[in-house]
């Protein structure tokens, strides 16, 4: 009888254990059929439109870049101390305008005592000039011998030679003296220094970078089954997001070598440089595809949540969510790619709140 009385409690503990599990998985509360909730179309008396297939002009958007067509990196052409940068980057130069200068103080006197070497060959030049006078006066009197004559010659010529060369190295002197004024080649836009004073630099360092803001550039990769058939003087769309303009830009290169990985081709074209861009812009190059056959609808039919976008579809009476995946915009409506078929009701101003 005990045995039995123990049996009886532990088959009711194992049911009292079934019926709390039971319990918290929410078998005894009324279930909601998953998917999404119907909403009865007699209530909606708004717009609505029947969804149709028309012919649609594609646009592939390439991404590319603005580039300097004109641009050039300064550097010294003699080793010496920088003592002053005239320009930070973002100035705007004209030609000839000077951006650095270096330290002169050796260069100037490397002048000085070129000049002082001319002026004292010229004098020994001048006494040995008048030697040569007198001994040849002597000479024609036979009062000296061929010998001194050839001396007195050979020391004229020398002293000329001389001062020729004084004179070329006083040239080279000028010419170190005015590289330690670092001029602008061309107008145009600081782009960055790449030294600061007091560096010691040496022939062929780059010190700044300028490019020209009139002759810019937009450069892409243009898939090869596009690029081939572009040709130079096309006139074709280009985007710039960061400003929000759209111009035309004129083919001008096309590099007639293709990028074995990317199978795509080098495209640069030259536009209006005046719409106030920088090199490093991101741009987008508006290439137009053949036409097809798609479906277009109203911007004000699609609903955004997070990443996900959706219409309000008309069937059987309810109106039901659909999720859709979009396209581009063309000229003012949503291009739907996927999710909506022809003959589909939308209800364009439905709105569940």
């Amino acid at each position: 009888m005990q045995g039995k009385s123990k049996i009886l409690g532990l088959v009711f503990a194992l049911f009292v254990i079934i019926i709390a599990v039971l319990y918290m998985a929410g078998s005894f509360t009324q279930k909601q059929t998953a998917g999404l909730k119907n909403i009865e179309a007699q209530s909606y008396s708004g717009k609505q439109i029947t969804v149709a297939l028309e012919p649609i002009q594609l646009v592939e958007r390439v991404p590319g870049s603005v580039i300097a067509k004109q641009n050039t990196q300064i550097s010294s052409r003699v080793m010496a101390q920088i003592e002053k940068f005239n320009v930070r980057a973002g100035n705007r130069v004209s030609k000839g305008d000077v951006l650095i200068t270096l330290q002169q103080d050796d260069f100037k006197a490397k002048v000085t005592q070129s000049k002082a070497q001319i002026s004292a060959i010229q004098a020994s030049l001048t006494q040995a000039k008048n030697q040569l006078a007198r001994v040849k006066e002597l000479s024609d009197k036979k009062l000296v011998s061929v010998s001194e004559l050839d001396d007195a010659q050979a020391k004229f010529d020398t002293l000329t030679a001389n001062l020729a060369v004084a004179k070329q190295q006083q040239e080279q002197a000028k010419i170190a003296l005015n590289f330690t004024s670092i001029t602008a080649p061309i107008a145009g836009v600081v782009v960055e220094r790449l030294a600061e004073p007091g560096d010691t630099v040496t022939p062929g360092t780059a010190l700044m970078a300028l490019y020209n803001p009139l002759q810019l550039q937009v450069e892409f990769n243009i898939r090869e089954r596009q690029a081939v058939k572009l040709k130079t003087g096309d006139e074709l769309s280009v985007f710039f997001p960061s400003l929000n303009i759209q111009s035309q830009a004129i083919v001008s290169e096309i590099i007639p070598v293709a990028d074995k990985a990317a199978r795509s081709l080098l495209v640069r074209l030259d536009f209006d440089s005046q719409l106030g861009l920088i090199p490093g812009l991101y741009a987008q190059l508006v290439l137009l595809l053949n036409k097809h056959q798609g479906i277009l609808v109203p911007e004000e039919a699609v609903h955004n949540f997070g990443e996900l976008n959706m219409v309000y579809v008309i069937e059987n009476q309810n109106i039901q969510r659909r999720f859709i995946r979009l396209g581009d915009i063309i000229d003012g409506r949503q291009h739907i790619i996927a999710g909506l078929n022809p003959g589909d009701k939308l209800a364009i101003e439905y709105d569940p709140k």
